[in-house]
């Protein structure tokens, strides 16, 4: 029973990543250049930021009592983002509804010229509902990257289907119930520690 389980989350992160790339080359054709994950992170301050969703805005003391995945990148992102979706995705697979009810990941798009809210509702419909994306005005998306040591660089590539390439750290941000971090994981994280941890946080008040 349990290998076919394995099987069953094997085969559903490879069609969210696969539905994801498809998506990203329909939206871009013919991209040859559009982003490049930068390893590690800056040193994360935190705090409160609010950003905008298709359920208005939405800010990060509002989810206060839940745990909070933050990640940073963009739709066009061709590999590590639907990738890190994916992991994510299939970490909430694994619990149960109740934990669902107090778990909560935001993808906060670096590329608000092409991510609107409903860009990005269409996209995390890919991966799993309680994934939210979140965007706002360039300068805003850049502060809130700051706070969470998120790098983050835009160059133009007038030769790319872009017309820019976007590296960006790629770890995921962990915020406990108190809203403070707790732990980053790397982007090519599997789905079970990640799972492990949201549980070790939503157990430690019980």
């Amino acid at each position: 029973m349990m290998c076919w389980k394995k099987l069953f989350f094997n085969q559903r992160t490879f069609l969210l990543v696969f539905a994801s790339l498809f998506l990203s080359f329909e939206n871009n054709s013919s991209l040859s250049a559009h982003e490049t994950s930068v390893s590690g992170t800056n040193e994360i301050q935190g705090g409160n930021f609010t950003l905008n969703s298709t359920e208005g805005p939405l800010s990060l003391k509002d989810l206060r009592g839940s745990v909070v995945l933050l990640f940073f990148g963009y739709t066009s992102c061709s590999s590590v983002c639907p990738i890190s979706l994916a992991t994510i995705s299939s970490a909430f697979s694994k619990m149960l509804p109740a934990d669902l009810k107090r778990t909560k990941a935001l993808f906060i798009s670096l590329d608000p010229e092409r991510d609107d809210v409903e860009v990005l509702k269409q996209y995390t419909g890919y991966f799993h509902p309680n994934i939210l994306g979140l965007t706002e005005d360039i300068t805003v998306l850049i502060k809130v990257a700051e706070q969470y040591g998120i790098k983050y660089k835009k160059t133009l590539v007038p030769d790319s289907a872009l017309g820019y390439v976007i590296s960006h750290s790629s770890d995921i941000v962990v915020l406990g119930l108190d809203g403070k971090l707790r732990r980053t994981f790397p982007h090519d994280t599997s789905a079970t520690p990640l799972k492990e941890h949201i549980i070790y946080l939503l157990d430690e008040n019980l």
